[in-house]
């Protein structure tokens, strides 16, 4: 019986491929073992930074709060001064009495009761259209004054109170000194509800118009009537319910009536010069 041939089988040329992979794995394994441990410090490093931010902001932020509370509870936040700027023609004692401002009392409660103390001063002196509350030196408060637009003038016996631009009248009288020359000064009205009439009739009035009113006088013969002394020396005399539609016709008429004349507008369109004692007692020279 022939014998059959035998195949010689290298046991490691056949394991080589297991062996290398094996190999190869376990190479792969210290290497990735080397870079962990290798990061490990840095990681551990950016965390001890990381840590100390936020202990550091943890005790800044304490500090602060530490700081404030100290100096709010301490004599220095106690109002030592109260400087008033914005107010032209009102009592700056007067004014810190009604926004009952005590010297007992802290800088910082102020600042945040910005609508309260508007509406405490407001009150008292319609002239006041706001009030902002702000922090001076360490322990002084300015208090900032926003004064209503004023867009006239109410002769008051010698002295005059400005009209201002909600309707209402100043609460103080101020000498002829202080009056700004621009604005119109309403003469001769004793009465709140002819001076509101003739107000919201001015008011209504083309601005350049305005411009040019002097004074509006309320000795009138009627209601209804309306009398006007221009800057230039003319008088209007017109009608509440018709001068604002007729002032189209008044520079027309002003030109062909020359200076320190009456035009008459309530009723029809016409002009005539003043008499001596009409300018003499619509103030015109």
């Amino acid at each position: 019986m022939a014998k059959k041939p035998v195949t010689r089988i290298d046991p490691r040329k056949e394991l080589s491929p297991y062996l290398n992979h094996e190999f190869n794995q376990q190479k792969n394994s210290r290497k990735s073992q080397a870079k962990i441990s290798a990061s490990l410090p840095s990681l551990q490093a950016e965390r001890r930074r990381s840590l100390r931010r936020r202990l550091g902001l943890i005790m800044s932020v304490s500090i602060l709060a530490i700081a404030g509370l100290g100096y709010y509870i301490s004599p220095l936040a106690n109002i030592s001064t109260v400087k008033v700027i914005g107010a032209s023609d009102l009592p700056i004692k007067g004014i810190v009495k009604a926004s009952k401002i005590k010297a007992s009392d802290k800088v910082f409660d102020y600042l945040f009761q910005q609508k309260d103390l508007s509406q405490k001063l407001s009150k008292k002196y319609p002239e006041i259209e706001s009030a902002q509350a702000h922090l001076g030196h360490v322990n002084q408060l300015i208090l900032q004054i926003n004064e209503r637009k004023t867009v006239g003038y109410l002769k008051d016996g010698d002295d005059y109170r400005k009209i201002l631009s909600n309707g209402k009248l100043g609460s103080t009288a101020i000498t002829w000194t202080k009056v700004d020359q621009d604005k119109p000064i309403f003469v001769g009205y004793n009465k709140s509800s002819s001076l509101k009439e003739d107000l919201n009739l001015f008011n209504s009035l083309p601005k350049s118009f305005q411009n040019q009113v002097k004074l509006l006088s309320g000795n009138t013969r009627r209601k209804s009537q309306v009398i006007l002394v221009m800057k230039d020396g003319n008088v209007i005399i017109g009608s509440t319910v018709t001068l604002k539609s007729k002032l189209k016709y008044y520079d027309e008429i002003k030109v062909k009536a020359g200076k320190n004349s009456l035009i008459d507008l309530e009723i029809g369109a016409f002009s005539r010069p003043l008499t001596s004692s009409e300018k003499k007692a619509y103030g015109v020279s």
